[in-house]
């Protein structure tokens, strides 16, 4: 693997934070191994065993983060992945326990706080628990009953044994990864949804408020409703009432956010915490792919969404991260950042002064060119969308998250972005043509940066972007997006 280069060798941040500033600047690093700068070509997702590779890439992101801004990292899996066992301490050895002390040092020297996910609110990582303890069960194998005061003595152990043993800052609360519990006792007592997952949420976050008084405590509301839905008026009145026991209340989006935008306004103006998003759009990097294989930026549409968000009275970003040896997400991590920092800042000003630090252009000729190359790579791509049709095939909105290939598999699964519905034929005629002119720019521009091999990644993740393109379009006698032979044009 080459050698990766630090953003700015021991240089301060790229820029100080701005009186405006978000406060809650987030890398949602997501599971261990999401930011890891190797592939897993046969593990099926997620990925949950830690590794010098696994320490190596958090640490390298942390680099990028700390530099760029961001105020605190947030991982789930740091010690299980799957599920906790009944002894709680034997989650993890020696040696994982060592690595996970390493990241939380490494994020500390960094001026980064720690958050992470241990496990659900009354769901995800407890199968080994609720399979023991016959008072926990509910209708679901995977969640455990909140109407039994056994649940939360389970919950309470595996929260603290986190918080007592681990130099962590906050915790993040997830409670409708698995759904919720549709016993009669359940639904009789919480027969609104967002009424079920506000109140075990609430419960937990005063719980560890008053454990840890100065932690951190963030509530996620994936889950809580259908995407297309508008919160209700009683339930957003639920939500308020949350919004007194955690800091910030983000709304990630997945599938569009549940509060519209024409609404966000007000509905922040009556939250005691903070509200946020994971930015608007995102792309979660396919664990099983050689992690330079994929080259897509995507500045313009979530900087476009930080800065309306922020006018709205919004203070959280909750953002995606991914491997930081694929240049397209070092860009969007590195921009992320400092767009947060500074949202006043103009899009394309923030992006210039990221290009310029991690490419350094040796003239302005070069500055133009690398900066019209990732705006290009950007839209040649996403202006093949159109959003109804995505919609229809989707059956729902967005996509806020997009997945370049499958999450689930044994081995390196197809390029789902490059097919229907988000490209046809003509879209992945004209994504082609994009790319060759990218290509052909920035190969002939290569002498004009000192890059640390960044152009020759962003030209091997082109390289492999035509060839899906290719194969996709001779499978489907697309012959127009293939055949290229005996043809010298220039696209």
């Amino acid at each position: 693997m080459a050698a990766l280069s630090p953003l700015v060798p021991a240089a301060p941040a790229l820029h100080a934070a701005s009186e405006r500033a978000y406060k809650h600047r987030l890398a949602f690093d997501v599971w261990i191994n999401d930011v890891r700068n190797e592939s897993m070509p046969l593990e099926n997702w997620p990925y949950g065993e830690m590794d010098e590779k696994t320490v190596e890439g958090i640490v390298r992101a942390l680099d990028v983060q700390s530099q760029a801004g961001y105020t605190a990292i947030d991982l789930a899996g740091l010690l299980s992945t799957y599920s906790w066992p009944v002894d709680i301490r034997s989650v993890a050895g020696k040696v994982r326990v060592g690595h996970v002390n390493r990241i939380i040092r490494a994020a500390h020297e960094r001026d980064i706080k720690v958050l992470c996910l241990p496990a659900g609110v009354m769901s995800w990582g407890f199968d080994e628990i609720i399979a023991h303890d016959p008072a926990v069960r509910t209708d679901n194998k995977h969640l455990m009953n909140p109407l039994r005061e056994e649940s939360w003595e389970w919950q309470r152990k595996v929260f603290d044994f986190m918080i007592d043993n681990f130099d962590i800052d906050g915790i993040h609360l997830e409670s409708a990864d698995q759904g919720r519990p549709k016993t009669r006792e359940c639904l009789e007592r919480w027969p609104n949804d967002v009424a079920y997952h506000a109140y075990v949420t609430g419960r937990t976050a005063d719980y560890l408020r008053k454990k840890k008084p100065g932690l951190q405590v963030h509530a996620i509301l994936q889950g809580f409703s259908q995407w297309g839905r508008d919160f209700t008026e009683e339930e957003k009145k639920i939500l308020v009432e949350l919004s007194r026991s955690v800091d910030c209340m983000f709304d990630q989006g997945h599938g569009g956010t549940y509060i519209p935008e024409s609404g966000r306004r007000d509905f922040i103006r009556r939250l005691a915490c903070d509200y946020g998003t994971s930015g608007g759009l995102w792309v979660y990097p396919p664990q099983r792919w050689e992690r330079s294989r994929w080259f897509l930026p995507y500045t313009i549409r979530t900087g476009t969404h930080i800065q309306r968000l922020f006018e709205d009275g919004g203070r959280g970003v909750l953002y995606y991260q991914g491997p930081v040896i694929n240049p397209g997400t070092e860009v969007n991590i590195a921009f992320g950042g400092c767009l947060m920092k500074d949202p006043d800042k103009s899009v394309e000003e923030t992006l210039a002064e990221v290009l310029e630090q991690l490419y350094k252009p040796r003239n302005p000729a070069a500055r133009r060119t690398i900066l019209e190359v990732f705006q290009k790579a950007e839209n040649v791509y996403f202006d093949q969308w159109d959003m109804e049709r995505i919609r229809v095939a989707r059956k729902r909105g967005g996509p806020g998250e997009l997945h370049l290939t499958s999450l689930f598999g044994a081995s390196p699964n197809a390029s789902d972005y490059l097919m229907e519905p988000y490209l046809t034929t003509e879209g992945r005629f004209a994504y082609k043509q994009g790319l060759i002119s990218i290509y052909r720019r920035i190969a002939g521009a290569q002498g004009a940066f000192q890059d640390g091999g960044r152009i020759e990644r962003i030209k091997k993740g082109i390289e492999a972007v035509i060839v899906d393109l290719n194969n996709i379009a001779i499978s489907r006698n697309e012959t127009r997006v293939w055949d290229d032979r005996n043809v010298n044009r220039r696209f």
